[in-house]
């Protein structure tokens, strides 16, 4: 008996679901809504989650059809949650995709971003039509916000996945669009006349993209012969009765003439007042009345500020309502999760509580004992693991500074001692190996000495400059403080001083420089500092500071920063450093 009644639910559920999509082709959404509620119904009788998901889905596309976005909302976040128990990637996408674009109607885009790139992890490039539409949705968040690098992006990805002809039209001309706010008028232009190359069959488009290649022409030119396209584009809506396309026609024209013929720029300004109000958009009203009062005396004016000014309040008002409402719909949509969570899981503890009551406190006595052990085990491991990772990083620096005392330090005592016991050596070349000693030493001090970073860099990175400053090699810093280095991150800060370190050491004892010139510059967020000297530079095709080159760059690669050096010889040497703030 039971298999029969379910064969006959969806054998009534298919027959219904027919009768919606006709009446939703035919554009009765209220009746297709009437009748979506019953196939919900149905699908619970049924207890078939994919008809349920679907029937929510169906209700949220008729609803919003209906201009009730609110219960079209709702409905979507219902197809969400059962299209996720289904896992169901398409029906996901698609019900997020929609909801995105809800949400971007109400001026959450924040949100609405959210639910659009939630679609597209689930649809893992499987549907190119919904890729393409979750991308053209995130382009118009990002535009809306004037992102206009992250919109282009966005457009960009919408193309590529992209297998529409007439939508390739609208993407592209709206990228153009874009470009053209960018004012990269050349490629705006280049964009919209390979456009007009492809045959456009809809007259509406072709309309939009013969008025807006002429504006981005008058825009890069502004004496481009461009009056005929704008002519045209209007002559072409108004013929199509293109009452939008229109607006942009008159606002165009009132732009052009407006430093040629002020009686014309008035007559375009006014018939867009005009269209603008017959079609009840504000602001496209407000735009024409801002051009008109321009042109017209402070008198006749008047009225048209009061109305401006009217037009202004009420939509700011409509902009706060539409939020307060979308807050609201968000607010009582999960305020009734809630309730039905709380319901559900108070059903459910109910019915358990008394065969769980015993076990329960076994669970916790166990789980308590394993909980312990497990942190106990935890905390054990994790200090025994710090202790070989310090034990490890102290018998790496042990060798290191061995390796320096031995490799560099060693072999140049023993010379200089060498030196020491023969009376002919000059004693200036002994000095002169004694200082060298000190400033390997002060190096390995430096490499291996704490850095202070923070707030005080700047003060202590001055101070290491300082240490290698005298009277026979002067050191000029230049627009140091530009940089901030205050305010660079930690990492950053130490590769910085250590580069330096190893930069200054090398100076002193090969370069044989009177006068270094260090040089700060930030662009942006990119940090170059120059170092020049006028020492002897490298001999030919021979690196002098074989290991502290390196150093150097292997430093700087770990910051994703890079080094160059230009050498010329006897003539000094230059490195630039560059690396993102």
């Amino acid at each position: 008996m039971f298999c029969f009644q379910e064969k006959s639910n969806n054998s009534t559920y298919d027959s219904l679901s027919k009768k919606a999509s006709e009446l939703g082709r035919l554009k009765e959404n209220k009746k297709a809504v009437l009748l979506v509620k019953k196939l919900l119904h149905l699908a619970k009788l049924n207890n078939n989650n994919t008809q349920i998901a679907t029937s929510h889905y169906r209700l949220g596309l008729y609803y919003g059809r209906s201009n009730l976005k609110d219960s079209s909302y709702y409905s979507y976040n219902n197809a969400i949650k059962f299209y996720l128990l289904e896992k169901d990637s398409i029906g996901l996408a698609k019900a997020l995709l929609n909801k995105a674009i809800l949400e971007s109607d109400f001026g959450d885009y924040t949100n609405s971003d959210i639910s659009g790139i939630k679609g597209l992890k689930y649809l893992n490039g499987t549907s190119k039509l919904l890729m393409t539409s979750i991308y053209n949705c995130l382009a118009i968040n990002s535009k809306k916000q004037k992102l206009f690098t992250e919109a282009i992006y966005n457009y960009k990805k919408a193309l590529f996945y992209n297998t529409s002809h007439r939508f390739e039209i609208s993407i592209k001309n709206n990228i153009s669009i874009v470009y053209k706010e960018l004012k990269d008028y050349s490629k705006s232009i280049l964009m919209l006349e390979n456009l007009l190359k492809d045959s456009i069959t809809n007259q509406k488009t072709k309309a939009k993209v013969i008025d807006n290649l002429a504006y981005s022409k008058w825009l890069y030119n502004s004496k481009d012969t461009v009056l005929k396209d704008f002519l045209l584009a209007e002559f072409i809506r108004n013929k199509e009765k293109d009452s939008y396309g229109l607006i942009a026609s008159y606002s165009h024209l009132s732009e052009f003439y407006f430093q040629k013929n002020k009686v014309k720029a008035l007559f375009y300004a006014n018939k867009m007042y005009k269209m603008s109000k017959t079609e009840k958009n504000p602001q496209d009203q407000i735009d024409a009345i801002d051009i008109i009062t321009t042109l017209q005396t402070p008198q006749k004016s008047i009225k048209y500020y009061k109305e401006s000014i009217r037009l202004r309040d009420s939509l700011k008002e409509v902009e706060t309502q539409k939020k307060y409402k979308f807050a609201k719909i968000k607010y009582n949509y999960e305020e009734e999760e809630k309730e039905k969570l709380k319901f559900k899981t108070l059903a459910i503890e109910n019915k358990l509580v008394a065969e769980q009551e015993e076990s329960q406190k076994k669970n916790i006595l166990i789980s308590g004992v394993f909980l312990t052990s497990g942190l106990l085990f935890l905390i054990y491991r994790r200090k025994e693991q710090h202790k070989k990772r310090i034990l490890q990083e102290s018998y790496n620096t042990e060798i290191r500074i061995a390796k320096k005392l031995h490799d560099e330090l060693g072999n140049d005592i023993y010379n200089t001692l060498t030196k020491v016991q023969n009376p002919e050596i000059n004693s200036e070349e002994i000095i002169n190996d004694l200082d060298k000693i000190y400033l390997q030493t002060r190096a390995i001090s430096h490499e291996n000495d704490s850095i202070e970073t923070g707030a005080n860099f700047e003060k202590y990175f001055r101070n290491l400059v300082a240490s290698y400053n005298s009277d026979s090699c002067k050191i000029i810093l230049k627009d140091l403080s530009c940089l901030d280095l205050n305010n660079l991150k930690k990492g950053k800060q130490i590769v910085m001083y250590r580069v330096f370190n190893e930069l200054f050491v090398n100076m002193k004892k090969h370069s044989k420089a009177s006068l270094v010139v260090l040089a700060c510059k930030k662009t942006n967020h990119n940090v170059e500092i120059s170092y020049a000297d006028n020492g002897v530079g490298f001999k030919e095709d021979v690196i002098i500071f074989k290991n502290g080159l390196k150093n150097m760059e292997t430093r700087i690669k770990t910051i994703n920063g890079i080094i160059n050096f230009e050498n010329k010889p006897n003539k000094g040497l230059k490195v630039n450093i560059h690396f993102k703030n």
